[in-house]
């Protein structure tokens, strides 16, 4: 469980940084092969700089597998309010920089004990911990079935659906639905009335990830539709 796994500080290097989208930068953190970072699926780190001329810092999901725990990744969006994702954007971070690694944190973690189908609903860059999620239930074959709902309010936002496309064909088991819309909150509600009509909500265990009027609403919407409660989980990121 998450309260298992010990804080940590790490040093990392950027290995990459390279546009997902015009909105979205996939940030590739490498950690030394000695100090790897202890992490569950769907967990979040806080990555900082500092140096003699600035000193800045982001919470952030970790979008990849705890399987490769020595690279790391993050989907991080523009966000003139985040001084982080600001200066990504401006190229103030180069193939080496060193990055603070603290963490992890956060308990949206996958339940290892259940055998239900998962069924993943994620929100533009809420994606990010979804992915990490939906790798390591593949990786240790949590289930035969995963389902995976992504809204986007932008035409490009599924910046990975090729990745997503590839799952669904590779297994059986994996269904893939894009959403758009234009706000979070109704996207929400649509994207769970769509959902409805083809999926026994009440089988699912079931993983909501984004910001928080898109998490609120789809979470009353699940609830109506018969979702079971305790097997709910959410983030807002």
């Amino acid at each position: 469980g998450a309260a298992d796994i010990p804080q940590q500080e790490i040093i990392g290097k950027v290995k990459s940084a390279a546009p997902l989208d015009g909105e979205v930068v996939l940030l590739h953190l490498q950690t030394p092969r000695s100090n790897r970072l202890r992490f569950l699926a769907g967990q979040s780190v806080t990555l900082s700089v500092t140096g003699s001329t600035a000193n800045f810092r982001g919470d952030y999901a970790i979008a990849s597998c705890p399987c490769d725990d020595r690279n790391l990744l993050f989907h991080i969006r523009r966000d003139d309010g985040d001084e982080f994702a600001r200066r990504l954007f401006a190229g103030a971070l180069k193939a080496q920089d060193p990055i603070s690694i603290f963490g992890p944190w956060g308990d949206f973690i996958l339940d290892q004990d259940s055998r239900r189908p998962l069924l993943f609903i994620a929100f533009e860059t809420g994606f990010a911990p979804i992915k990490s999620l939906i790798e390591h239930a593949m990786a240790i074959e949590a289930t035969e079935s995963i389902s995976l709902d992504w809204l986007a309010l932008r035409a490009d936002g599924h910046y990975l659906a090729n990745q997503c496309r590839a799952w669904a064909e590779a297994l059986d088991g994996f269904r893939y639905v894009p959403h758009r819309a234009a706000d979070p909150g109704a996207g929400a509600r649509e994207v769970v009335t769509a959902m409805a009509r083809s999926i026994v909500l009440p089988q699912h265990d079931v993983y909501v990830a984004g910001p928080e009027a898109f998490v609120a609403t789809a979470g009353a919407a699940l609830a109506e539709a018969g979702a079971e409660p305790t097997r709910l989980f959410t983030a807002v990121v």
